[in-house]
């Protein structure tokens, strides 16, 4: 409707169907738009009068007035043909200014509407309207517009239904630009969704203790010393006697969670405290914490109360051998977060080598001195094998079958407890050491995998910072064949792929283990640590998406979804994919619904001494659903 339309229509004293039905639905319209801004407050700067313009017991002026500050829409009209006479389609100047042209350019058919129309919602358009038709309703729809230049526009429109003699005679769309409004919504609902959708970060917190674990912890001294003052404090802790063979895996989680809710209840709420290692427990202490007790003192109150404490593990009692280090910083200090750790534990062990409670180390080490001593532990404990070899079972979750082992790796302490080596790879991989550890793993587990009956399927781990090593591939095909090992028995899993230091070296160990016949899989999938664009180029048989998205994932809605995003990922890409931290039945059950292939956690087998397990390995072995449900880490 433009100008001349206006002054057309002021001038007729009997308005047709048509031009009646066209100002009700803007009177309408106004009126909604007018309450709605007094209900919000807004200042009516110019008042309108939302009546129907086109009654007769008003002047002239006053219609012409009126019909002027209404018309603020663009119209879409359609009217019937009578006999041979053809429908009429036509549009309002601002109704094409809408769609991206300019008034007049563009002659309206049927089919160039539909053109105009996004594909995607066009299905939509046409459904609204026949509705509107067959119920002779007024109704409305959404829908994007497509601009000359490809840019695209959301519409609102309202539909009315015109009639003649009580049949439908047409109908007319009164519509406006909605983009902002429709952007503004979009944007509600997603920041909605992801408000619920978010969770805390489970990779942030040991599910056996609630404490922050190594890695957030570490971040949390880095950034505590770019800023202020402070110190750290690392503590010992191992069981005064050795503990027996019948204490479970269970026991030692219920000794670990003891020790750090008493370690909570000593330090209090306002310092950061963290597992940072087996046995191995970190306090944080900014300048302005430290109050009355000194960090020395603190760090001896630590240990004595721990000496003291009577610890329960399966009905018995345990009592504790405890040592603290502790190494102060000033703000700004070169070392960094790990560093200050590993100096830290250099502390608390020389505490336990000078039989004191406590040693202090005034400022952090020199740069030199801390790696070398590093590599001293590493390559001492390779050279002494002070590891062992674990295996825990890995189910086929479409024959319900143990069809795998994983090979894992477990580090003695000073008392011969075996461990998790997680601490110590830390570390391993930090000063350049891991290639070491790595080729003892791959030779121990090949030389065991070859005096068994090799009818399952074994899982080796290599670090992704080994695979820059040129030799390695030599290395491993020497170890199978020296070995007799079948390499179609062979998985190996790539760990911390971040640490790939030479994408062309990891391509040609990857690509010549497969020659070998062997196959490849990506450990920790999804946490950030294995990149998207290792699925491309790296020939990867299996990816193990990593366990902080299954350990919730029946009651995870952000989990579920990108656990089944993943495995639709990697199916698409003829991949298969496992699931680590597999706990209890549901999760079993869910995974097997979103397509998982294998499945490992303490649901399914707890890791046991490598030659207990080949000892005994069958190639079928039913599911046997031996373990309570815990939320535990996995070893």
């Amino acid at each position: 409707m433009d100008l001349d339309d206006i002054l057309a229509l002021a001038e007729t004293r009997e308005p047709s169907p048509l031009e009646l039905a066209r100002a009700r639905r803007v009177a309408r319209t106004v009126q909604s738009e007018y309450d709605l801004s007094l209900a919000e407050g807004y200042e009516i700067i110019v008042d309108t009068d939302p009546v129907d313009p086109l009654t007769a017991d008003i002047d002239e002026p006053t219609r012409i007035a009126r019909a002027a500050q209404l018309v603020k829409r663009g119209t879409i009209t359609w009217t019937t043909g009578s006999g041979k006479t053809a429908g009429l389609l036509s549009w309002s100047d601002e109704m094409a200014m809408i769609f991206g042209y300019a008034p007049g350019t563009l002659r309206l058919t049927p089919e160039r509407l539909v053109e105009l129309v996004h594909p995607a919602d066009a299905s939509a358009v046409r459904a609204a309207v026949e509705t509107a038709w067959g119920q002779r309703r007024p109704g409305e729809v959404t829908f994007r517009a497509v601009h000359p230049g490809g840019s695209v526009r959301y519409v609102h429109c309202h539909l009315e239904i015109l009639t003649t003699a009580g049949e439908p005679s047409g109908i007319i769309a009164t519509g406006h630009d909605v983009t902002a409004v429709e952007l503004a919504r979009q944007e509600r609902r997603r920041l909605a969704t992801r408000s619920e959708m978010l969770c805390t970060d489970a990779a942030a917190q040991d599910l056996v203790t609630g404490l922050p674990t190594r890695g957030y912890f570490t971040d949390e001294v880095d950034r505590a010393r770019r800023t202020t003052d402070g110190a750290l404090i690392v503590v010992a802790t191992e069981p005064a006697t050795r503990l027996s063979h019948a204490i479970t895996d269970q026991g030692h989680e219920q000794v670990t969670a003891e020790v750090a809710g008493l370690l909570r209840t000593i330090v209090g709420s306002d310092l950061t405290c963290g597992l940072v290692g087996p046995g191995l427990w970190g306090v944080l202490v900014a300048a302005h914490q430290e109050g009355t007790e000194t960090t020395g003192a603190l760090a001896r109150r630590i240990v004595d109360t721990f000496r003291r404490h009577l610890f329960t593990v399966q009905q018995r009692t345990l009592r504790l051998n405890a040592w603290a280090g502790v190494v102060r910083f000033t703000s700004g200090v070169p070392a960094t977060g790990f560093d200050l750790l590993v100096d830290g534990e250099h502390a608390a062990r020389e505490a336990r080598r000078k039989g004191v409670a406590v040693h202090v180390l005034d400022r952090p080490a020199q740069a030199r001195e801390r790696t070398n001593r590093c590599r001293s532990r590493v390559v001492h404990a390779v050279a002494t094998d002070r590891f062992a070899l674990y295996a825990q079972p890995i189910v086929d979750l479409a024959l319900n079958q143990i069809t795998r082992h994983e090979i894992l790796l477990r580090v003695r302490g000073n008392t011969g407890e075996l461990v998790a080596p997680w601490a110590f790879l830390d570390m391993a991989e930090r000063v350049g050491e891991i290639l070491a550890v790595d080729k003892w793993v791959i030779d121990h587990a090949l030389e065991l995998i070859g005096q068994g009956a090799q009818t399952s399927h074994y899982q080796v781990n290599i670090s992704g910072k080994s695979l820059a090593d040129p030799g390695l591939l030599t290395y491993v095909s020497e170890a199978i064949r020296r070995h007799r090992v079948k390499p179609e028995c062979l998985t190996f899993e790539i760990t911390e792929t971040a640490l790939i230091e030479n994408r062309n070296e990891a391509l040609a160990f990857a690509t010549g283990i497969r020659e070998i016949g062997c196959h490849l899989a990506l450990d920790d999938f999804g946490t950030g640590y294995a990149a998207l664009a290792y699925l491309k180029y790296l020939p990867v048989d299996l990816v193990k998406i990593d366990g902080v998205f299954i350990v919730d994932l029946c009651q995870s809605p952000p989990d579920q979804a990108v656990v089944s995003k993943l495995v639709e990922l990697c199916h698409t890409l003829g991949i298969r994919v496992a699931a680590e931290c597999v706990q209890d039945e549901q999760t079993v059950t869910l995974l097997k619904e979103y397509g998982v292939d294998f499945a490992q956690g303490y649901r399914t087998g707890r890791p046991a001494p490598i030659a207990a397990s080949l000892k005994h390995e069958v190639n079928t072995i039913e599911l046997e659903l031996r373990f309570p449900e815990r939320r535990i880490a996995m070893g």
